[in-house]
């Protein structure tokens, strides 16, 4: 059976650096704008539907000025549902990162019933950018709209911070049975609020 693994935006043949610190960032709802009507979120399908969110370029100065790689990790799951190819899916993620001057994106494109480690609330998206570009976990960030971001960073020992939206806890993308995983150490309604966190707590 193959194994099911995230695909790399950016595959390298061995890390740039070690023991650097990274912010992962979620794609859809903190980097670019949602498809919907602000209480369900829906992936854009196509480049022409992407929207960078006005926030984003300078919460991304940012954090770059403060020395982070920046590294989105995104589950795609509508590759899985025959909805979005492999190849849509990272132009689309590769034009957010190209868009935002990020270092590499990381995604996931399997279903939930599919059993592979890279869906979040699993965290095998941030152990993957990890390996390939050797980053601490244990002084890095994670900022999400989901409570499944939340999930993940905590398994994958990585601090984060939730922007609040009106679907964190969509009963739809099933709401976690213990709470307390998807505790975020941080919240804000903007992404500016979180940014703003993320370099306050570090420094």
């Amino acid at each position: 059976m193959t194994e099911l693994v995230p695909l790399q935006l950016r595959p390298q043949s061995a890390p740039p650096t070690s023991g650097a610190s990274a912010v992962f960032l979620d794609r859809d709802g903190v980097l670019n704008d949602v498809v919907g009507d602000g209480r369900t979120a829906a992936s854009p399908r196509s480049v022409d539907e992407l929207r960078i969110a006005d926030a984003a370029p300078d919460a991304i100065a940012a954090l770059r000025g403060a020395g982070y790689r920046l590294i989105v990790v995104t589950n795609q799951p509508d590759v899985a549902r025959g909805r979005l190819s492999s190849a849509d899916a990272l132009a689309i993620t590769g034009s957010v990162v190209d868009a935002l001057g990020l270092d590499d994106a990381f995604v996931c494109p399997h279903d939930s019933g599919d059993g592979c480690g890279c869906r979040k609330p699993k965290p095998g998206l941030l152990s993957a950018a990890s390996g390939a570009w050797g980053i601490d976990l244990a002084t890095s960030w994670l900022i999400g709209d989901r409570w499944v971001d939340i999930a993940a960073a905590n398994a994958a020992g990585v601090r984060s911070v939730l922007l609040r939206r009106a679907y964190s806890m969509d009963p739809a993308g099933g709401v976690p049975a213990d709470l307390a995983a998807s505790t975020p150490d941080h919240t804000g309604d903007t992404l500016a609020a979180v940014v703003g966190a993320i370099l306050g707590l570090a420094a």
